[in-house]
């Protein structure tokens, strides 16, 4: 029988140098001939750049591209001619890393905090500061809001920023070189999304039932990846060069996130939505359906009466 031959894209963390690579389960599911056995021969190749990963989308030379959520939604609202499969990792909250000096909230009076717009924009960062350590923001902290998250860590690698919301490959990278994690932080600033399977409107249609054959291997690979600590340390180690404590930390705070059932999470769609085109978001349910393909969606949990039938006063 004659193997499906799929070309799947990533690419690495931008930024923070570094081979961190979103999604690493391929290369492990390779190994262990989970493609193999669903009928698939999956070449998993680094091709770094937004942009070039679409040109090889359009020229055929690539079926699949795992990129970041906001880059994929911003690229549909603006040619509508791609559609996302599912996505691999629905949410991964921030972590707050700070200035080795920094040991709780509270040292941050008086300091600066950095952290990326969009994400803020919507996130109770001034209320949670408050509460937790009685600081007001814009009085006892500077928050600075940078374009992008690369931009968040470069303040606080450069001394411009005592401490930083950063999306955790940056922040593990950043406890690499002598940061430290704020503990406590509670789970509010997120980047929606951070890994979608994208493809183009043309190939979604063209290769409907390879695809359904690729998540369904995808999910199988996921699954086995967060199953196979040992694997998954080792191919982190080989495949990307990341020393054993780095792999490690990895695996234990970053595949965690990741989702085996490769569903799209509405409410974090409409989060993400919330983010890139505001302006959209009262449509959010017909750009889904326009982005999303059929069946890729899990929406929430229906909220029910304790006694159906009857109104509690």
């Amino acid at each position: 029988m004659s193997l499906i031959e799929l070309t799947v894209m990533y690419g690495h963390l931008e930024g923070a140098g570094g081979a961190f690579a979103r999604d690493p389960s391929g290369y492990l599911s390779i190994e262990a001939g989970i493609f193999r056995k669903h009928g698939l021969n999956v070449s998993w190749v680094h091709v770094q750049g937004t942009e070039q990963r679409y040109r090889r989308l359009e020229d055929g030379s690539a079926q699949i591209s795992l990129v970041v959520g906001r880059a994929s939604l911003q690229h549909f609202i603006t040619s509508k001619t791609t559609r996302i499969l599912g996505a691999a990792m629905n949410s991964c909250p921030y972590y707050l890393v700070a200035a080795p000096a920094i040991h709780s909230l509270a040292d941050l009076k008086g300091k600066t905090l950095a952290c990326r717009e969009a994400p803020s924009r919507n996130a109770p960062i001034a209320e949670t500061f408050h509460e937790r350590a009685g600081l007001r923001v814009g009085g006892d902290l500077t928050l600075r809001m940078p374009n992008g998250d690369h931009e968040a860590f470069d303040l606080l690698v450069e001394g411009k920023a005592d401490a930083a919301l950063l999306p955790r490959p940056f922040g593990f990278i950043a406890e690499d070189r002598g940061f430290k994690r704020i503990a406590g932080w509670p789970e509010i600033v997120d980047d929606p999304l951070p890994i979608t399977i994208e493809t183009t409107h043309k190939l979604a249609l063209e290769r409907i039932n390879d695809f359904a054959t690729f998540l369904a291997a995808h999910r199988e690979g996921i699954a086995y990846l967060k199953a196979n600590r040992a694997e998954a340390v080792g191919v982190l180690e080989r495949q990307f060069g990341h020393s054993r404590a780095m792999a490690e930390k990895i695996f234990n705070d970053y595949v965690i996130c990741m989702d085996e059932t490769l569903k799209v999470d509405f409410m974090q769609f409409e989060s993400l939505l919330s983010q890139v085109a505001p302006e959209a978001a009262v449509d959010a349910r017909q750009v889904a359906s326009e982005w999303i393909a059929p069946g890729a969606i899990k929406e929430p949990p229906i909220m029910t009466l304790p006694f159906p039938g009857k109104i509690l006063l």
